[in-house]
């Protein structure tokens, strides 16, 4: 029996790979996201800790040297902060056109994964007319020779 060829089957497995890189792309852009969440969460743990640190200093002598090395990181933490916050402002832009374009993608995949299986069950229904006549024929021709072999004696 023959085999069911897609004649676009090469365009489905560009499409394929396409939505494969897509994917790739989003993911990177959530990587890059949860890295910049990962190091404000890193700066707020150290700012708590330093205030901490700096109440407990504040017993007693008070050291100003300590309150100004507290001072100085803290605003040095805070502006970082804000650069990552607006980094990640712009990476959540990234992520949110990555989606719009991997749906898009796979949009287009399922569309010709549709059309094969479409031109799969034409395929299949005609495949099984030409047998179910193939058949026939065959029970025509064998009813015949019957009749024949039949009718001479």
């Amino acid at each position: 029996m023959a085999k069911f060829q897609f004649k676009f089957m090469t365009l489905l497995a560009h499409h394929h790979r396409v939505e494969d890189q897509r994917q790739r792309e989003l993911a990177q852009r959530l990587r890059t996201r949860m890295i910049f969440h990962d190091q404000i969460r890193e700066m707020q743990d150290t700012i708590r800790g330093s205030k901490q640190s700096l109440a407990d200093g504040l017993v007693g002598q008070v050291d100003l040297t300590r309150v100004g090395q507290f001072a100085r990181y803290s605003g040095h933490a805070a502006m970082r902060a804000r650069q990552i916050v607006v980094r990640l402002a712009g990476v959540e832009k990234e992520i949110e056109e990555a989606r719009k374009v991997l749906l898009e993608a796979t949009m287009k995949r399922k569309s010709l994964e549709l059309l094969r299986e479409k031109h799969e069950a034409e395929w299949n229904y005609e495949q099984n007319r030409r047998e179910t006549n193939d058949l026939d024929e065959l029970a025509t021709t064998r009813y015949a020779r019957q009749m024949m072999m039949g009718g001479a004696s």
